[in-house]
Protein backbone atom coordinates (compact mmCIF):
# COMPACT_ATOMS: atom_id res chain seq x y z
CA UNK A 1 0.00 0.00 0.00
CA UNK A 2 2.81 2.36 0.94
CA UNK A 3 4.66 1.51 -2.27
CA UNK A 4 1.58 2.21 -4.39
CA UNK A 5 1.04 5.53 -2.61
CA UNK A 6 4.68 6.47 -3.17
CA UNK A 7 4.48 5.62 -6.88
CA UNK A 8 1.25 7.61 -7.25
CA UNK A 9 2.91 10.63 -5.66
CA UNK A 10 5.97 10.29 -7.89
CA UNK A 11 4.08 10.22 -11.20
CA UNK A 12 2.93 13.87 -11.09
CA UNK A 13 6.52 14.96 -10.36
CA UNK A 14 7.79 12.95 -13.31
CA UNK A 15 5.25 14.47 -15.69
CA UNK A 16 6.08 17.95 -14.38
CA UNK A 17 9.69 17.20 -15.26
CA UNK A 18 8.64 16.16 -18.78
CA UNK A 19 6.62 19.35 -19.22
CA UNK A 20 9.49 21.46 -17.88
CA UNK A 21 12.12 19.86 -20.11
CA UNK A 22 9.81 19.98 -23.14
CA UNK A 23 9.02 23.65 -22.55
CA UNK A 24 12.69 24.46 -22.02
CA UNK A 25 13.68 22.60 -25.18
CA UNK A 26 10.95 24.32 -27.19
CA UNK A 27 11.99 27.76 -25.97
CA UNK A 28 15.69 27.18 -26.65
CA UNK A 29 14.99 25.63 -30.06
CA UNK A 30 12.61 28.41 -31.05
CA UNK A 31 14.96 31.15 -29.87
CA UNK A 32 17.93 29.64 -31.70
CA UNK A 33 15.94 29.07 -34.89
CA UNK A 34 14.42 32.55 -34.76
CA UNK A 35 17.82 34.12 -34.22
CA UNK A 36 19.34 32.17 -37.09
CA UNK A 37 16.52 33.03 -39.48
CA UNK A 38 16.76 36.69 -38.48
CA UNK A 39 20.49 36.70 -39.30
CA UNK A 40 19.81 34.88 -42.57
CA UNK A 41 17.15 37.37 -43.62
CA UNK A 42 19.50 40.27 -42.88
CA UNK A 43 22.19 38.74 -45.06
CA UNK A 44 24.61 38.27 -42.15
CA UNK A 45 25.03 34.60 -43.12
CA UNK A 46 25.35 35.20 -46.83
CA UNK A 47 22.81 34.57 -49.56
CA UNK A 48 21.26 31.34 -48.32
CA UNK A 49 18.69 29.44 -50.31
CA UNK A 50 15.94 27.25 -48.90
CA UNK A 51 18.07 24.08 -48.88
CA UNK A 52 20.95 25.82 -47.11
CA UNK A 53 18.64 27.34 -44.51
CA UNK A 54 16.94 24.04 -43.67
CA UNK A 55 20.25 22.19 -43.49
CA UNK A 56 21.76 24.81 -41.20
CA UNK A 57 18.73 24.70 -38.88
CA UNK A 58 18.88 20.88 -38.67
CA UNK A 59 22.61 21.05 -37.94
CA UNK A 60 21.97 23.68 -35.30
CA UNK A 61 19.41 21.43 -33.59
CA UNK A 62 22.04 18.68 -33.37
CA UNK A 63 24.43 21.19 -31.80
CA UNK A 64 21.79 22.29 -29.28
CA UNK A 65 21.08 18.70 -28.24
CA UNK A 66 24.79 18.04 -27.82
CA UNK A 67 25.22 21.19 -25.74
CA UNK A 68 22.17 20.34 -23.59
CA UNK A 69 23.62 16.93 -22.74
CA UNK A 70 26.97 18.58 -22.06
CA UNK A 71 25.35 21.00 -19.62
CA UNK A 72 23.65 18.07 -17.90
CA UNK A 73 27.01 16.33 -17.53
CA UNK A 74 28.70 19.44 -16.20
CA UNK A 75 25.86 20.01 -13.71
CA UNK A 76 24.39 16.58 -12.91
CA UNK A 77 21.84 17.91 -10.42
CA UNK A 78 20.55 20.43 -12.93
CA UNK A 79 20.79 17.84 -15.72
CA UNK A 80 18.58 15.46 -13.78
CA UNK A 81 15.86 18.12 -13.96
CA UNK A 82 15.65 18.16 -17.76
CA UNK A 83 17.30 14.96 -18.99
CA UNK A 84 15.25 11.75 -18.96
CA UNK A 85 17.18 10.07 -16.12
CA UNK A 86 16.29 8.90 -12.63
CA UNK A 87 18.66 11.22 -10.80
CA UNK A 88 22.09 12.84 -10.85
CA UNK A 89 23.73 9.53 -9.90
CA UNK A 90 22.54 7.96 -13.16
CA UNK A 91 24.17 10.80 -15.08
CA UNK A 92 27.41 10.15 -13.22
CA UNK A 93 27.19 6.44 -14.01
CA UNK A 94 26.62 7.09 -17.71
CA UNK A 95 29.05 10.01 -17.96
CA UNK A 96 31.47 8.39 -20.47
CA UNK A 97 28.75 7.24 -22.87
CA UNK A 98 26.76 10.47 -22.58
CA UNK A 99 29.88 12.59 -22.94
CA UNK A 100 31.00 10.93 -26.16
CA UNK A 101 27.43 10.92 -27.49
CA UNK A 102 27.05 14.64 -26.79
CA UNK A 103 30.35 15.39 -28.54
CA UNK A 104 29.27 13.24 -31.48
CA UNK A 105 26.00 15.13 -31.83
CA UNK A 106 27.85 18.44 -31.67
CA UNK A 107 30.41 17.40 -34.30
CA UNK A 108 27.83 16.05 -36.75
CA UNK A 109 25.57 19.06 -36.29
CA UNK A 110 28.41 21.53 -36.75
CA UNK A 111 29.52 19.63 -39.87
CA UNK A 112 26.11 19.98 -41.53
CA UNK A 113 25.76 23.64 -40.52
CA UNK A 114 29.19 24.55 -41.87
CA UNK A 115 28.50 22.65 -45.10
CA UNK A 116 25.28 24.64 -45.48
CA UNK A 117 27.05 27.95 -44.87
CA UNK A 118 29.90 27.09 -47.22
CA UNK A 119 28.04 26.72 -50.48
CA UNK A 120 27.54 29.37 -53.18
CA UNK A 121 26.75 32.64 -51.45
CA UNK A 122 27.71 31.30 -48.02
CA UNK A 123 30.02 32.92 -45.49
CA UNK A 124 32.69 30.21 -45.64
CA UNK A 125 35.02 29.59 -48.55
CA UNK A 126 34.09 26.27 -50.24
CA UNK A 127 37.54 24.73 -49.72
CA UNK A 128 37.60 25.68 -46.04
CA UNK A 129 34.03 24.46 -45.55
CA UNK A 130 34.85 21.13 -47.22
CA UNK A 131 37.97 20.55 -45.12
CA UNK A 132 36.22 21.54 -41.87
CA UNK A 133 33.14 19.45 -42.62
CA UNK A 134 35.20 16.36 -43.43
CA UNK A 135 37.29 16.89 -40.31
CA UNK A 136 34.20 17.17 -38.11
CA UNK A 137 32.64 14.09 -39.69
CA UNK A 138 35.80 12.07 -39.02
CA UNK A 139 35.84 13.30 -35.43
CA UNK A 140 32.15 12.41 -35.07
CA UNK A 141 32.67 8.90 -36.40
CA UNK A 142 35.63 8.30 -34.08
CA UNK A 143 33.70 9.61 -31.07
CA UNK A 144 30.74 7.43 -32.02
CA UNK A 145 32.96 4.35 -32.12
CA UNK A 146 34.45 5.20 -28.74
CA UNK A 147 30.97 5.79 -27.30
CA UNK A 148 29.95 2.35 -28.53
CA UNK A 149 32.46 0.79 -26.13
CA UNK A 150 30.52 2.16 -23.16
CA UNK A 151 27.10 1.04 -24.39
CA UNK A 152 25.36 -2.10 -23.20
CA UNK A 153 23.70 -4.61 -25.52
CA UNK A 154 20.36 -2.81 -25.37
CA UNK A 155 21.85 0.52 -26.42
CA UNK A 156 23.77 -1.11 -29.26
CA UNK A 157 20.61 -2.88 -30.43
CA UNK A 158 18.72 0.42 -30.36
CA UNK A 159 21.47 2.06 -32.39
CA UNK A 160 21.40 -0.67 -35.03
CA UNK A 161 17.61 -0.57 -35.23
CA UNK A 162 17.58 3.22 -35.52
CA UNK A 163 20.23 3.10 -38.23
CA UNK A 164 18.27 0.57 -40.26
CA UNK A 165 15.06 2.57 -39.87
CA UNK A 166 16.82 5.81 -40.83
CA UNK A 167 18.12 4.17 -44.01
CA UNK A 168 14.60 3.03 -44.82
CA UNK A 169 13.14 6.48 -44.18
CA UNK A 170 15.74 8.13 -46.39
CA UNK A 171 14.97 5.63 -49.10
CA UNK A 172 11.23 6.23 -48.71
CA UNK A 173 11.23 10.03 -48.61
CA UNK A 174 14.34 10.70 -50.65
CA UNK A 175 13.54 8.00 -53.17
CA UNK A 176 9.95 9.17 -53.43
CA UNK A 177 11.10 12.74 -53.96
CA UNK A 178 13.60 11.67 -56.62
CA UNK A 179 10.93 9.57 -58.37
CA UNK A 180 8.48 12.49 -58.40
CA UNK A 181 11.21 14.70 -59.84
CA UNK A 182 12.09 12.11 -62.48
CA UNK A 183 8.46 11.97 -63.59
CA UNK A 184 8.23 15.75 -63.73
CA UNK A 185 5.99 16.28 -60.71
CA UNK A 186 8.55 18.16 -58.62
CA UNK A 187 12.00 19.68 -58.63
CA UNK A 188 14.66 17.14 -57.72
CA UNK A 189 16.41 17.20 -54.34
CA UNK A 190 19.63 19.21 -54.27
CA UNK A 191 22.81 17.49 -53.00
CA UNK A 192 22.47 19.31 -49.69
CA UNK A 193 18.87 18.11 -49.37
CA UNK A 194 20.13 14.52 -49.26
CA UNK A 195 22.48 15.37 -46.39
CA UNK A 196 19.65 17.10 -44.55
CA UNK A 197 17.44 14.03 -45.00
CA UNK A 198 20.15 11.77 -43.60
CA UNK A 199 20.62 13.97 -40.52
CA UNK A 200 16.96 14.74 -39.81
CA UNK A 201 15.55 11.28 -40.52
CA UNK A 202 18.24 9.68 -38.38
CA UNK A 203 17.01 11.75 -35.44
CA UNK A 204 13.39 10.88 -36.26
CA UNK A 205 14.26 7.18 -36.42
CA UNK A 206 16.03 7.38 -33.06
CA UNK A 207 12.94 8.88 -31.42
CA UNK A 208 10.68 6.25 -32.99
CA UNK A 209 12.86 3.34 -31.89
CA UNK A 210 13.33 4.67 -28.36
CA UNK A 211 9.60 5.43 -28.11
CA UNK A 212 8.69 1.89 -29.20
CA UNK A 213 10.75 0.55 -26.31
CA UNK A 214 8.94 2.84 -23.87
CA UNK A 215 12.13 4.73 -23.09
CA UNK A 216 10.55 8.14 -23.66
CA UNK A 217 8.32 7.70 -20.63
CA UNK A 218 9.26 10.01 -17.72
CA UNK A 219 11.71 8.54 -15.28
Amino acid sequence: MTTMTSEAATKPRKWKKVLLSSALGAVVGFAATFGFLHLAENGALGALGFSETVAAVVGMLYVIVGLAIGVGLARPKAGAAFLNVEDAEEIEEQRPMLGYSAATMFAFGAALAIAALGGPGGIFAPAAALATTIGLLVIGVVLSLVSNRYQDELMRALGHEAGAMALGLVGLFGGGWALAAHLGFANGPAPLDWLTMFWSLTMVAAFIVVGKRGMLMPR
